[in-house]
């Protein structure tokens, strides 16, 4: 298990002074990335041998958002590695251990030659060894949608929205479908479907719906092609 510790920041709340919900995938996305560091493997390093992780996948179940100023840590571990594939858990919790968020995550192996999936190499498996899942409630990768959308937003892709993989960056996505919820929406369950790296000079069309237990947010293309689903369900 990795953990690093955190404070929450005022460039990080909400109108309600809780850390954002966009913000505390942005602290496990961190920790994770942290973690590729401290072993040796940065995201920067594997560019450098054309190979990258990328996020399938988050499953994150909210607890309580901590409030403006309060200390919290981020623990990760992997528990499967499978072909392209990489599965990670993500807890976050007070220094007195109350459990604040905690999340499953499915990622895959890049290789940006070819821009196509590939075989996780035994090197980058030996950096991370495995540990049993988190006790969870495991839900399936895919989203599936009500075929009901409404267009309520086109976006731009600009450059501050890419990281290093000259992609839209997966905690953008979360930032901007956070922007078409409900006002007030208390969020207490995400799940998020990556299913197309949108770039730069691509325009994002961002559709909603809502069922009697959950919000959804789309993006797709023009031609409707996704580039990311997502489903919300309030706090119980």
């Amino acid at each position: 298990m990795y953990t690093y510790h955190n404070r929450v920041s005022y460039s990080r709340i909400d109108k309600d002074g809780l850390l954002g919900v966009s913000n505390v995938v942005d602290a496990m996305q961190d920790c994770c990335l942290f973690h590729s560091e401290d072993v040796g493997h940065s995201a920067l390093d594997l560019l450098k041998k054309n190979r990258a992780w990328l996020v399938s996948s988050w499953h994150i179940v909210f607890k309580r958002r901590p409030k403006m100023g309060e200390r919290f840590a981020v623990h990760t571990w992997p528990y499967q590695f499978r072909s392209i594939f990489g599965s990670r858990n993500f807890l976050m919790e007070t220094d007195e251990h109350e459990v604040l968020a905690y999340a499953d995550s499915q990622w895959f192996y890049f290789n940006s030659l070819t821009g196509q999936p590939a075989p996780v190499d035994r090197e980058e498996k030996d950096a991370y060894p495995t540990e049993p899942a988190y006790e969870m409630e495991y839900k399936p990768r895919k989203v599936s949608c009500p075929s009901d959308l409404t267009l309520v937003q086109k976006v731009d892709v600009c450059q501050n929205y890419l990281d290093t993989n000259n992609h839209v960056n997966n905690g953008q996505y979360i930032r901007l479908a956070v922007n078409v919820l409900p006002p007030n929406y208390e969020v207490g369950e995400l799940r998020a479907e990556f299913r197309r790296a949108a770039k730069m000079g691509d325009t994002m069309h961002i559709h909603t719906a809502r069922t009697a237990d959950h919000y959804y947010a789309v993006f797709t293309d023009a031609a409707g092609t996704p580039y990311f689903l997502s489903e919300f369900a309030e706090c119980k």
